[in-house]
């Protein structure tokens, strides 16, 4: 007995290639048409309406990656989910998911073979001839140059080493992107390292706003003391916090050492000074967070794992709380990490003797002089803070005081040889978007430590149901993970159009004996929504289409389509080349999601 089969629509041409708009606009596709006969049309429909029931899914899935290692650094990979606690707000959660993964690629779909006419797809199992040769993106690292706030030293040394340890450690499935703060000659995520090595090599310091080294200029920190600071409280770094009118005696000392006035500036010409160079300090700090962010929100339509490497000699952030947790709110919520790498190497015991590591103190006073060297030192561990914080949310390092900075880039670029992925579903969450710290421990910690986020925001308010499964097909399709909540086959072929454009046929079969139907009346309803996705050989998301069907079957169609499913023909317009195509397929009623990847090649 035939399945029921859509008909084939032609597919709308996209403006956009990122999928989140398309998920935004789905409803405006064109309805599909059945081409089953035996079956009432007002049984099996396509038309898009809104559900007039609860969603009975599970909500609020919060997902951890963790890593273990041992003394030496090691990943351990034989650990179980009975090894791990996993702690909410310090109460224990039930993990509902538990998988480990490793880098090493599973072996891609063989591609579909070009045909002069439409065929029906093979039979599953039957072979398709050898795989093709390329492997499909999975992991992208978005490397982030600070050059606004990034002397030529600092950005000259991580450069090179960026250069050498991607030229030894890229693996394949790898993307590499490479960014700067100020927005200049950015490379998008590629696995040329050609590419990547003459956009490392053309990287230059970028100062919008130069920062004043001349004799007797107030420092960013000390503006930063001088306007803002009560004289209450103590510093990260045990100094106790200095009364601005201390900072202001030294600042004044130091302008009257270097121009030898009669007379040193009064105190409200300094708190003058000083306003204008936290003003300055607070835009470059501004601008190197606004092209972080950016970054991230460019990475969220990203398949695979997504990290973020922030290289930066430091930048001041004591007044950016709101834009700090901004960016790590976006990065949580796309479960984006974020490393970052201290350019400068290791601090020195006194900054004032050492100066290529800041200007020396132009004062004479004993007492001055010592006030001096705690505020550079003070200085040189706030800078790093504001990496350390996006870092320590969002479950990345800071790779800090240390001069090795390609074992750096092994720390925060390389993909660790085992990972595991935790899942758990909040009890009672509210709507209130409250950050919500969690740890996760060993059962037997035996030396071992573990690295995993740190914590997640609550949705702060109640989602509707076409929000939550448009967020439930975005996480599945931009994922490549495959999953089989519901058995689905997909099948993909094409046939040229011209000699540079094809047309590709991607068929999906779903057994519907796993569907939890809701009775109403005579009828028993729910509805699936299929989305297929196609992404370059770089990820990039190219093209896509969803189609949704709303089932309201009596029970002897019910009966026939349980034995024979369904199947859902989507048809893309492409050009030569290499792609992944990806299929989703979710229920509504029970929320179950279910994706397949298949690779196909069209030739040129």
């Amino acid at each position: 007995m035939s399945s029921l089969t859509l008909a084939r629509r032609p597919r709308p041409r996209l403006p956009s290639r990122l999928l989140a708009v398309i998920l935004a606009v789905m409803p405006a596709f064109a309805p599909c048409t059945l081409k089953a006969q035996t079956t009432n049309p007002q049984e099996i429909s396509s038309r898009d309406v809104e559900p007039t029931f609860k969603l009975q899914a599970e909500r609020n899935l919060v997902t951890v990656r963790v890593v273990v290692r041992n003394k030496k650094g090691e990943t351990v990979d034989n650990l179980r989910q009975e090894d791990f606690q996993l702690l909410d707000h310090g109460k224990k959660q039930i993990i509902v998911h538990f998988s480990v993964e490793k880098p090493t690629l599973k072996a891609t779909e063989p591609p579909a073979r070009e045909s002069a006419e439409k065929t029906t797809p093979a039979e599953p199992g039957a072979p398709e001839g050898p795989p093709p040769a390329f492997t499909p993106p999975r992991r992208f690292v978005g490397l982030y140059f600070n050059d606004v706030n990034t002397g030529f030293s600092g950005l000259a040394r991580s450069r090179d080493a960026a250069d050498r340890f991607l030229q030894a450690s890229l693996h394949p499935g790898d993307r590499v992107g490479v960014f700067t703060a100020s927005g200049q000659k950015p490379l998008d995520f590629t696995d040329d390292l050609a590419k990547v090595h003459q956009a490392l090599a053309d990287l230059r310091p970028h100062p919008l706003i130069s920062r004043d080294e001349t004799c007797g200029a107030i420092t960013p920190y000390e503006a930063y003391l001088i306007v803002e600071f009560s004289g209450i409280g103590s510093t990260s770094s045990g100094i106790n916090p200095t009364p601005d009118n201390d900072v202001i005696a030294l600042v004044a000392d130091e302008i009257q050492n270097c121009s030898a006035l009669p007379n040193p500036p009064s105190a409200e010409e300094i708190r003058m000074e000083a306003l204008r160079v936290q003003s300055e300090s607070e835009t470059r700090a501004l601008v190197t967070l606004r092209g972080i962010e950016s970054l991230v929100h460019l990475m969220t339509t990203l398949p695979g794992q997504r990290s973020v490497v922030i290289v930066s000699d430091g930048f001041l952030s004591q007044t950016l709380g709101a834009a700090l947790n901004q960016i790590s709110d976006r990065a949580l919520h796309a479960n984006i990490v974020i490393n970052a790498l201290d350019s400068r190497g290791p601090y020195v015991g006194s900054a004032i003797a050492d100066a290529s590591q800041a200007r020396p103190a132009e004062t004479n006073s004993p007492s001055l002089l010592a006030l001096k060297e705690a505020l550079m030192k003070e200085e040189a561990l706030r800078e790093s803070e504001a990496m350390g914080t996006l870092a320590q949310d969002t479950g990345g390092i800071l790779f800090e005081n240390n001069n090795d900075l390609e074992a750096g880039f092994r720390r925060v670029a390389a993909l660790p040889d085992t990972s595991y992925t935790l899942a758990f579903s909040p009890e009672n969450l509210k709507h209130d978007g409250a950050f919500h710290p969690i740890k996760v421990t060993l059962v037997s910690p035996k030396g071992l430590t573990v690295q995993a986020r740190k914590g997640y925001y609550a949705p702060k308010k109640a989602e509707d149901l076409a929000a939550q499964e448009k967020e439930d097909l975005q996480d599945a399709v931009f994922s490549q993970n495959e999953m089989q909540a519901l058995p689905i086959q997909v099948n993909t072929q094409f046939f040229m159009i011209d000699k540079s454009n094809a047309e590709i046929d991607v068929v999906t079969h779903v057994d519907l004996q796993q569907l939890h139907f809701r009775k109403e009346g005579d009828r028993n309803l729910d509805n699936l929504t299929f989305v297929t996705a196609l992404f370059d050989r770089d990820g990039h998301y190219v093209t896509g289409q969803q189609k949704s069907l709303e089932l309201r079957l009596r029970g002897q169609s019910l009966e026939k389509v349980l034995r024979t499913g369904v199947k859902v023909e989507t048809e893309l317009n492409v050009k030569a080349g290499i792609y992944l195509v990806r299929t989703v397929v979710r229920d509504s009623e029970s929320g179950q999601v279910s994706a397949l990847n298949r690779t196909i090649e069209i030739p040129y």
